[in-house]
């Protein structure tokens, strides 16, 4: 039996199901007195038969073990692997024992005989439990490298044991030690359609925490305070406000555009000015006073026309027009080139009655258009300020002039409307509208947070600009905040900076020095005195000196003082003076340096958003892919492809919070050192990076390993946080601090964080904490002023801060975003 028992225990090794089953089968003793789950000892990593049966996927023989033996998948071996872990290890993974499998011929056969063995695996049943249940194959379990047998299945690329698992619900996000998912270890074999699959269960996978996750994506405001426009958008918006205006207003169209026109398309202006005194309004715009317009009519049905009669225009015009108007024989004679028109001459009619022949108005027309004053064309008449009407330049000019007109009146509707810019790229003809009411295009919205006063637009092609000075967007900065930047980055010239940081140590090292030791006479290594008399004695060079005066030891005596003084007036005097200047020297260098290090710190973090927005432009790209790649991926899913569109907003909402992270170091940078408002700011700040680069790290991957309800509330944090830091800029994060004050004391010194507006004693130290630990990032030398400074100099007081902080942390809370 024993040699029979060896036979066996090497065919399992070998992987010789034949000749294994054989033996088993051929031998009753044998088979009766054989223990599936008995390990073959430490020199074979405590493996059992039915890990080697698992190990090489013998049906017959794992089979037998399971149902006839009491054979128990859950069984570990040295390295905490069960079954499972083996059956999954493809013929090509890398055993625990660190030994490369030999490659199967036909590995699809092999796939297709592990999915067999894994459906019985699956389908075992072991011995009933104190819960009542019975127990089943642990598909979580993990070995010493936090492996699951699911990450075994998909780094050997067995789709169908992967999907076996994936429907016994195996979890699918568990890390191993190197922190790669199932999905993960796929996409390192190179099994990219196997990955694509992993990543799609595990972005749409349902989980308790997903309810309302929906009513949460469709809050998400993908609105903005601007709004790109193409020409034909500029267009429509031109014909929509002037709708609007003429049926506010009962008047022409051409009377609603001239008014408008004069007040700056801005409809809010042009009404008071109406309202106060709409005759004088008209005059002013070069138009006639509408008027009423007739019972169940539109205000446009007013609008005479270009070919109306010449006994239909009297009714278009004042009385004491009527009284100038030419006769039908005065009419023939063109008031400009004197010559007589033809009667059957289509006449131009102005709604002032000057009359001129066609050649003379289409020539003046085309000199007006021509030179670009399409928007402010009057009549050629002498001291008439009539407008001529739309209707009257398309009937007389051709059609390409007349396309260069509407060329010119869409760009005077640009230039003088206030809430419209063009985009400053060059060959782009896009506009930008800003909408001062708020996000949307809904001028009937109300603005909820107050408008920065350099917003950074978008055309709706990616170019992004500020809307002030139309050069690079810049928000939080201001133009002029981040002119300053840029000089400022100009003069100091960081590429040369490599080694402030330590330069900027020595100095402050050098000034300690300075403030608290003394350099010996005789070799110049610094001493520092803590008791004693005044006679020194060098450590390194044994030298006798004075440590008041520095000279030699033996020039003292009891005439000179003593032990404990020194009288020697002249050569105190040169060695303070000495110390003076040689303090002064280097505060002077150590401020210099420490400016430089306060540059570097803001510019390095400056720099590195920079960087990782460029790296992130390029998820745009990919999220398009991607979510193409995920539809496709499900595209036989009950109800249809889900929508996919949440991974680019995901992307586009990373790509504003990170530039927005960009510049706040800038506008960071010239704020008061060590202010409230900049403590404040420094706060948000750090909260917005936190979930920004929690989001980045979440979409910025080849394979998403993030369900899609995570990445959906990333986002929506992401925004708002973003919203909530800009609209703190926008107010000025802070009150000013408030004059320095004594620190107002309470009974037991237990209301600190009650008087300063905090909820909780632990909202108020966590507070500290991070105030702390920004400190100590900074590198100050808060040690070192605290050793030179005067304790009873009420300057050296920083409590000052703290009626400021509780004022604005109570106006703070009042805020809504």
């Amino acid at each position: 039996m024993g040699n029979t028992a060896t036979k066996f225990r090497k065919a399992l090794i070998n992987g010789d199901e034949v000749l294994a089953h054989h033996l088993y089968e051929s031998n009753q003793q044998f088979r009766d007195a054989l223990d599936p789950n008995c390990t073959y000892g430490e020199s074979y990593q405590h493996n059992t038969p039915l890990h080697y049966a698992a190990r090489h996927a013998m049906t017959r023989l794992l089979r037998a073990f399971l149902l006839s033996k009491d054979g128990n998948p859950n069984k570990r071996n040295m390295h905490n692997e069960t079954s499972l872990h083996l059956l999954c290890m493809g013929p090509q993974i890398l055993t625990s024992e660190g030994a490369l499998q030999p490659r199967i011929s036909r590995p699809y056969e092999d796939n297709q005989r592990r999915a067999e063995c894994l459906q019985i695996v699956l389908a075992w049943t072991g011995a009933k439990l104190d819960h009542g249940e019975y127990e089943r194959a642990d598909i979580s379990a993990t070995d010493n490298k936090k492996n699951t047998c699911l990450h075994y299945a998909a780094a050997s690329g067995m789709k169908t044991c992967v999907e076996l698992l994936v429907q016994r619900e195996a979890d699918l996000f568990v890390e191993n030690e190197n922190r790669d998912t199932p999905c993960d270890c796929a996409e390192k074999q190179h099994h990219k359609e196997l990955a694509l699959c992993l990543e799609s269960q595990m972005v749409f996978s349902l989980a308790p925490e997903a309810e309302g996750i929906e009513a949460e994506y469709a809050a998400l405001d993908r609105r903005e305070l601007y709004e790109g426009l193409r020409p034909q958008d500029l267009r429509r918006l031109k014909d929509m406000l002037i709708v609007e205006t003429a049926d506010m207003l009962h008047a022409p169209l051409f009377t609603a555009e001239a008014l408008l026109r004069a007040h700056d398309w801005d409809r809010e202006k042009l009404l008071e000015a109406w309202m106060t005194n709409a005759e004088e309004c008209c005059q002013r715009s070069g138009v006639q006073m509408p008027n009423p317009p007739p019972s169940g009519c539109n205000a446009w049905d007013t609008l005479p026309s270009p070919r109306a009669s010449r006994t239909n225009r009297s009714s278009l015009t004042s009385p004491d027009q009527i009284s100038l108007m030419p006769t039908d024989e005065e009419s023939s004679l063109c008031g400009i080139c004197m010559s007589t028109t033809s009667v059957f001459e289509e006449p131009v009619d102005m709604p002032c009655g000057h009359d001129f022949c066609r050649g003379c108005w289409e020539g003046f027309l085309n000199l007006k258009i021509q030179q670009g004053e399409a928007h402010n064309i009057f009549c050629p008449a002498f001291d008439c300020y009539q407008l001529v009407p739309v209707e009257v330049i398309e009937s007389v000019v051709s059609r390409e002039m007349d396309k260069r007109y509407l060329q010119f009146d869409i760009k005077a509707f640009v230039e003088n409307n206030p809430a419209i810019r063009w985009c400053p790229e060059r060959g782009c003809e896009r506009a930008v509208r800003l909408n001062t009411h708020g996000p949307g295009t809904s001028t009937s919205e109300t603005l909820n947070f107050p408008l920065l006063r350099a917003p950074a637009v978008d055309c709706g092609k990616g170019h992004l600009f500020c809307w002030e000075c139309k050069g690079e967007a810049h928000e939080p900065c201001d133009c002029e905040t981040w002119k300053l930047w840029l000089q400022k980055v100009t003069e100091m010239r960081p590429e040369e900076l490599a080694g402030v940081s330590e330069a900027y140590e020595d100095a402050a090292n050098c000034l300690w020095l300075l403030s608290n030791a003394k350099p010996c006479a005789n070799c110049k290594s610094p001493i520092q005195k803590n008791e004693g008399c005044n006679h020194m004695q060098c450590a390194k060079c044994k030298y006798d000196f004075c440590w008041i005066c520095l000279e030699e030891w033996k020039k003292h005596s009891s005439s000179t003082g003593g032990y404990y003084r020194c009288t020697r007036y002249e050569v105190i005097q040169q060695v303070e003076e000495q110390s003076k200047e040689m303090t002064d020297e280097a505060e002077k260098k150590h401020k210099s340096f420490q400016e430089l290090d306060r540059f570097m710190h803001y510019y390095t973090r400056f720099k590195n958003h920079e960087h990782s927005y460029q790296l992130e432009q390029r998820l745009l790209k990919t999220a398009k892919e991607k979510m193409e790649q995920l539809s496709r991926a499900l595209s036989n899913r009950e109800g249809g492809p889900p929508d996919t569109t949440f991974i680019e907003d995901a992307v586009l909402e990373l790509l504003k919070t990170r530039r927005i992270l960009k510049c706040s170091y800038p506008y960071g940078f010239f704020l008061e050192p060590k202010s409230t408002k900049k403590e404040i700011y420094e706060l948000m700040q750090t909260d917005l990076e936190m979930v920004t680069e929690d989001l980045a790290q979440k979409v910025n991957r080849p394979y998403l390993r993030t369900p899609r309800h995570k990445i959906i509330r990333a986002a929506c944090l992401v925004q708002q946080k973003r919203q909530e830091f800009l609209a703190s800029v926008a107010r000025g994060v802070a009150p000013n601090d408030s004059p320095e004050a004594p620190r107002r004391s309470f009974a037991g010194g237990t209301w600190d964080w009650e008087y300063l507006g905090f909820a909780s004693p632990e909202e108020y130290a966590e507070f500290q904490y991070r105030r702390r630990r920004r400190q100590r990032r900074r590198g100050d030398m808060s040690s070192l002023r605290s050793n030179t400074s005067d304790p009873d100099d009420p300057s050296d007081s920083t409590s000052g801060t703290a009626d400021s902080i509780r004022g604005f942390l109570k106006l703070f809370s009042m805020v809504s975003y």
